[in-house]
């Protein structure tokens, strides 16, 4: 639930997002404007009208949303870096939150280097990624994109990219970005492969899902590589538990924050537990298909919200 204009008047923005400067000048002809700090969506990637000639926007602050305590963490996490910073975001999608932090640090701290690893399965959504890494001039190659699931194990899975015909999942890629993947028990029975997706043969299974052979990495052969991270984003429906909980040794060593998005009540449980008991502290933790008062007003949390700062680092909120 947005908060009505006359409780926003009264009521204000978290102070992290108010030290940042709205974005106010031209959107390019074909695109959407994305989040307050101006970046920018092809129309293709999203859902939406964009004005097909240029325009000049004045971007309001975030509307009060479950979105916006990914805000909080991001914004807090470019503010509290040294002299550089890295993020990495499991279940990209095209992007967003890469390219959100890489603005966000431009403004913040001109001229801070900045790497973003960004991890996404669906070949689709991954195409989307290289462009809006470019179109929001940000180089590709200066960066990490990763063309894989991430899961607790290498090797190769199953993604599902569709539902069932007629259903609320049957859906285009730029119309639906909740892509998850297969597990044995829901799956165990196959039909004949239909047709390609992106290059790749389509599995049809007996309760109508569709679903596609990607690679799979875990976050620890990621973190490995790395020697320090300001901000981990998760987004992978259904197996943040499993991921964390396989690279808890390298986030408590590497990762000074968590922002998970989280998809079933005992996966929240568990997060709680294992994360608590390494010394981490949360200070973000809604759950999921909620409807709760924060304080910022009532929100409606479809995906559950946690954030977490790992107190072995040393940072405090900002």
């Amino acid at each position: 639930m947005v908060l009505s204009k006359e409780l926003r008047a009264i009521v204000p923005h978290h102070p992290i997002i108010s030290r940042f400067k709205p974005f106010h000048g031209e959107v390019p002809g074909g695109y959407i404007l994305d989040g307050f700090l101006g970046t920018i969506v092809r129309e293709e990637c999203t859902p939406g009208v964009a004005d097909p000639e240029p325009s000049t926007v004045c971007a309001p602050y975030p509307q009060v949303d479950e979105d916006y305590f990914e805000w909080i963490d991001l914004l807090e996490s470019v503010v509290s870096s040294g002299g550089s910073y890295t993020m990495i975001e499991l279940g990209a999608g095209m992007g967003r939150w890469s390219v959100r932090a890489a603005l966000a640090a431009r403004q913040f701290k001109p001229g801070m280097p900045f790497h973003l690893i960004a991890v996404e399965a669906d070949p689709a959504h991954f195409d989307w990624l290289r462009s809006h890494f470019l179109d929001n001039g940000i180089d590709p190659k200066e960066h990490q994109l990763i063309n894989a699931a991430v899961s607790d194990m290498p090797g190769q899975v199953q993604l599902c990219i569709r539902g069932p015909e007629g259903g609320n999942c049957d859906l285009q890629p730029n119309e639906w970005y909740g892509q998850f993947l297969t597990k044995d028990i829901e799956f165990a029975s196959e039909l004949e492969g239909q047709g390609l997706y992106e290059g790749s043969k389509v599995k049809v299974h007996q309760n109508g899902w569709k679903s596609v052979a990607v690679p799979s990495v875990t976050l620890t052969s990621i973190l490995k590589e790395l020697r320090y991270v300001d901000l981990v984003d998760v987004d992978i429906q259904g197996e943040e538990l499993n991921v964390i909980a396989s690279a808890m040794d390298e986030l408590d060593a590497k990762v000074q924050r968590l922002h998970i998005g989280t998809h079933r009540l005992d996966i929240e449980t568990g997060l709680r537990e294992l994360l608590s008991s390494h010394g981490w502290r949360c200070q973000t933790d809604y759950s999921v298909g909620t409807t709760e008062e924060t304080p910022w007003g009532r929100i409606n949390f479809q995906d559950g919200v946690q954030g977490w700062v790992n107190q072995k680092l040393g940072s405090e909120s900002i």
